[in-house]
């Protein structure tokens, strides 16, 4: 059902924005591939990884309206002065559907260079684990609701980089929110 829910909302919004869309220099669509680091917030070792498929729509020459469909693999562990593991640790997915929205920088349209900063809103799901003890593992917890992203970065020719800070649904103890440092490509939504 929310599958369904999702693409007669992607449906409505395409075919709204397309009907207003002024874009002079860009084509109108274009696709985002995104993968990259994913670092959990809080303290300890951190590590992980995130991609990301992200439909967009030139609105203008400076702004563009996406979904953005995502995942993160993140793990954190606590370490002690020594850089000892003394026991906390968590490890987290989490999966994220929202819109978004990128405004671009530039002054003159067609350019190749191009830095944005974008934000998006939408649902988030989140399963996560973790234990207090490196001997013993908590169990596992999940939990859906309220899912957003802060980025900024840029675009050259058909590449994309960007920083990003998502938040996402809290699972028991553990903070599914991350820092990302993403790197990708885009097909379409090059100059015309």
């Amino acid at each position: 059902m929310k599958k369904k829910t999702l693409l007669v909302l992607f449906t409505v919004l395409t075919v709204s924005v397309s009907s207003f869309a002024q874009s002079t220099a860009y084509t109108p669509w274009q696709v985002n591939f995104t993968g990259g680091y994913a670092a959990a917030s809080g303290k300890g070792t951190k590590g992980g990884i995130a991609l990301h498929l992200e439909p967009q729509f030139h609105i203008t020459d400076n702004f563009t309206a996406g979904i953005r469909f995502g995942g993160a693999l993140t793990a954190k562990f606590a370490l002690n002065d020594a850089g000892d593991e003394i026991g906390d640790a968590s490890i987290a997915v989490v999966s994220s559907y929202l819109a978004t929205g990128d405004y671009y920088f530039q002054k003159e349209a067609g350019a190749k260079f191009r830095p944005f900063a974008g934000i998006g809103l939408g649902y988030a799901s989140a399963a996560g684990v973790s234990s207090t003890d490196l001997t013993q593992t908590g169990e596992a917890q999940t939990k859906s609701g309220f899912g957003g992203l802060v980025r900024a970065g840029f675009d050259v020719s058909h590449f994309r980089f960007n920083l990003e800070y998502d938040v996402n649904p809290k699972t028991g103890r553990i903070s599914n929110n991350y820092i990302g440092i993403n790197l990708g490509f885009y097909i379409g939504g090059g100059a015309k």
